[in-house]
């Protein structure tokens, strides 16, 4: 996780690279990863599992459940260890309402159209949200500042519709 201010950047880390011209044990996890997303039958090449030139590479999970905490007061609505989903906003894109279209439905007709943005507080995401999000990972930034400055440890927790859990944290000194 990197600190930028209120705003923070979580970074996926590649597990591997998977594409249509891979074979073998890649290309069968390859072919599952279309078959779940239900990628079956696009007619031109599409950069979407971690492949093509590094264009637009996605990561292979999708997530379902977002958390982010911090281990000081932030507030008095929002006491040490409890969530901050409603005070942060959740930055990214994803190309999944574009595939589950069946390809028709491109959320700009530009370059890079059928990647969607999602820009909404993290309490509002939804599994869709979190589909094929990029390798890079995503950004987050807080609405508001603490109520007191102070040091606070920020806490995210990521839960793949595999049920795998990933957590990650920073220390951040607010002003």
């Amino acid at each position: 996780m990197t600190d930028f201010g209120l705003g923070y950047s979580v970074d996926f880390v590649g597990e591997g690279e998977w594409d249509i011209a891979m074979s073998g044990k890649k290309k069968d996890f390859y072919n599952q990863l279309c078959e779940k997303h239900n990628d079956v039958s696009y007619n031109r090449r599409v950069r979407v599992y971690f492949y093509d030139q590094g264009l637009n590479p996605r990561c292979f999970r999708d997530f379902v459940n977002l958390e982010v905490w911090s281990s000081a007061d932030w507030d008095a609505e929002h006491p040490a260890g409890t969530s901050l989903n409603d005070l942060a906003r959740f930055s990214s894109n994803t190309p999944w309402p574009y595939i589950q279209s069946g390809y028709t439905q491109k959320y700009h007709e530009q370059l890079n159209g059928e990647y969607y943005p999602v820009d909404k507080l993290i309490s509002e995401l939804t599994p869709d949200d979190m589909t094929l999000l990029p390798r890079g990972g995503f950004y987050f930034r807080f609405v508001t500042r603490p109520a007191q400055p102070g040091k606070h440890t920020l806490f995210v927790r990521l839960t793949a519709d595999d049920g795998k859990v990933f957590e990650a944290s920073c220390d951040v000194e607010f002003q």
